[in-house]
C-alpha cells in the first residue's frame, strides 16, 4: 500500500466510516488516537464531513520512522450551509514488526477557503 493509499483510507474513515477503525492505524502506544478519534467524533454530529487528499509527500525517512506531509481539502455540510478549508498536516509513523503505525499527527496549518 502508497501512502496516498494509506492516508486515502485514512481520511475516508475519518470522513464516513466506523471511527473504532482507526485503531488499525495508529501505534498500540500513540496518545494521540483516542484524541483523533474524540475530535472527528464531535465535528460529525455537527456536520457531514469529506476530506479529500490535494496532495502528499515523504519529508523524512528512516528504517523505522517515517514523517509525512500532506494538505487535505476538508468540506463540512449543516443544514444547508457549506464551509470548506484546506489544512496542513504532519504525521509521524513508526514501523511496528512490519507494519506503519501512526505515532502522532499535528495540524500545521489551516486556510478557510
Amino acid at each position: 500500500m502508497t501512502i496516498n493509499e494509506y492516508f486515502s483510507h485514512y481520511y475516508g474513515i475519518i470522513s464516513n466510516g466506523n471511527l473504532e477503525e482507526l485503531d488499525q492505524f495508529f501505534h498500540e502506544d500513540s496518545p494521540f488516537l483516542n484524541g483523533v478519534k474524540q475530535q472527528y467524533e464531535a465535528m460529525r454530529k455537527q456536520l457531514d464531513i469529506n476530506i479529500q487528499i490535494q496532495a502528499i509527500e515523504l519529508v523524512a525517512k528512516q528504517d523505522d520512522l517515517l514523517v509525512i506531509r500532506d494538505r487535505v481539502l476538508f468540506e463540512g455540510e449543516q443544514e444547508g450551509n457549506s464551509m470548506k478549508n484546506q489544512s496542513g498536516n504532519l504525521h509521524v509513523m513508526t514501523k511496528t514488526s512490519n507494519d506503519w503505525k501512526l505515532q502522532s499527527t499535528t495540524c500545521l496549518s489551516v486556510e478557510c477557503l
